[in-house]
């Protein structure tokens, strides 16, 4: 045994040499992976407009050690091969979550985001996602100005959805009405939803007159500005006052039957239509339960058809049609007098005068040899020569601001020379200078149409349709 004692000694020495030198681990291999990139979802930024955001989940992976740390994260997004936005990102430790934000995010389209990430060690890991940006606005774009289109139906209401049964508006309806007709609603690309009503919108009693006519807007349905947005298939006006249509209808009810007036109203859009530059669009609301309005509106084109201008510079006529000029106790009515189709003829020498309107504000008139007059200028009613001061001979000017077109000078005048804002002559003195409202101008296939209303006096309104040479 003492002789065995020194080689035992010796071969537990050479074991605890070789423990000491490889500490049991000389064998296993060292390892350092690329990171590890997961993307979360897209949480904004698939609309135009709004902040793009997605959250980035960063893992150094494998090292078997502290061997290496989170580097650096480069981002990229293209469309089409062009660059909409890049950055990077400083990273730290093993483990981190990044948010990639594009303020004000893209344009309608198709985008690629590609994400890389590096370790202190270089290791580098790519991953990339595609994602669609849709537009904000609908196809159908409702921005610019629209009225309640002046034909027969433009207003009903009924028991069931697009049911008029209980009230559609008629033709004859839609003349005595013109200065509800002529009301503008304009929708801003901004968000902003603009109500025009003029110095005259079509009132009902629970407005506090007497009876249905025209009258001073009443507030809080008296015009101005609000908000609104809209889908493919609703419209949301916004505001106290704000309203489409006719004012007394909202979600509740009828104001006019006790509902309260709201902060705001949502209507259906039905049956979008764009031919050219016209679109049309029908406004559908239940008022209450069971009592289902329809308004048509139009923009672009205004009633007689053709497209809207803003343009009356050239030589325009009388229109040879009957209802070429009229007169009754409210605007655009009828009812104490309107030329027939005979009276176009009678009256020839009335229809070729020529009123022209020129680039720099000049005015003229021209009425030939002959035009028509009446008791008041000395005669009988009948073709004559022209009586001054309104035979054409003056020097006048005009100013249009798109709604009301004013003639100064004295004899200046459009149609019958004894319609004017004080009232009709002999009954006022002459006047030095007239203003007309231009209900409506349009334009189609080079002609002209326009519409003029006057008050002369009080209650006494009288119509003009001119049409272009």
């Amino acid at each position: 045994m003492k002789n065995n004692f020194p080689k035992i000694i010796a071969v537990l020495s050479l074991l605890a040499l070789t423990w000491a030198c490889d500490n049991g681990f000389s064998e296993v291999p060292v390892v350092d992976t690329p990171p590890k990139i997961t993307l979360g979802a897209i949480t904004s930024g698939l609309t135009e407009g709004q902040d793009f955001k997605i959250n980035v989940t960063l893992d150094d992976g494998v090292d078997n050690g502290a061997i290496s740390s989170l580097s650096t994260l480069d981002y990229v997004i293209t469309s089409g091969g062009a660059t909409a936005a890049s950055g990077t990102e400083a990273l730290t430790g093993d483990k981190q979550t990044v948010t990639i934000t594009v303020a004000g995010g893209f344009e309608p389209g198709d985008y690629n985001l590609d994400v890389t990430a590096k370790d202190s060690n270089g290791n580098a890991e790519s991953t990339n996602l595609s994602f669609t940006v849709a537009s904000a606005k609908p196809a159908f774009d409702i921005t610019g100005t629209w009225l309640v289109e002046p034909v027969a139906g433009s207003l009903a209401v009924g028991p069931g959805p697009g049911n008029g049964e209980w009230f559609s508006i008629s033709a004859s309806d839609v003349i005595t009405r013109a200065c509800f007709y002529d009301d503008t609603y304009t929708f801003g690309a901004d968000g902003s939803f603009v109500i025009d009503l003029g110095d005259a919108t079509w009132l009902e009693p629970w407005q506090g007159v007497d009876t249905d006519r025209c009258g001073t807007p009443v507030a809080p349905y008296n015009g101005g500005t609000y908000q609104y947005t809209y889908t493919s298939t609703s419209l949301t006006v916004i505001g106290e006052g704000a309203y489409l249509g006719l004012p007394k209808v909202n979600n509740a009810g009828e104001v006019s039957q006790g509902a309260a007036i709201p902060d705001q109203i949502t209507y259906s859009i039905i049956d979008p239509v764009v031919d050219g530059n016209t679109r049309r669009m029908t406004l559908r609301i239940e008022a209450g339960s069971g009592v289902w309005w329809d308004f048509k509106l139009i923009s672009g084109e205004i009633g007689s058809g053709g497209n809207e201008t803003t343009s009356i510079v050239g030589n325009w006529k009388m229109e040879p049609v009957a209802g070429a000029f009229s007169v009754g106790p409210t605007e655009g009515s009828t009812e104490w007098f309107s030329s027939s189709a005979d009276d176009v003829s009678a009256r020839a020498c009335f229809f070729d005068d020529v009123y022209t309107f020129a680039e720099d504000g000049a005015y003229s008139y021209n009425m030939g040899d002959q035009t028509w007059l009446e008791e008041w200028q000395g005669g009988s009613p009948s073709c004559g020569t022209p009586v001054a001061p309104f035979d054409g001979s003056g020097s006048y000017t005009y100013t249009f601001d798109g709604s009301s077109l004013t003639l100064s000078g004295v004899g200046a005048h459009i149609a019958l020379p004894k319609v004017g804002n004080a009232g009709e002559l002999p009954n006022v003195a002459v006047p030095e200078s007239i203003t007309y409202k231009v209900v409506s101008l349009t334009e189609q296939d080079g002609v002209k149409k326009m519409t003029l209303h006057i008050e002369a006096g009080t209650g006494v309104w009288w119509t003009f349709k001119l049409i272009s040479e």
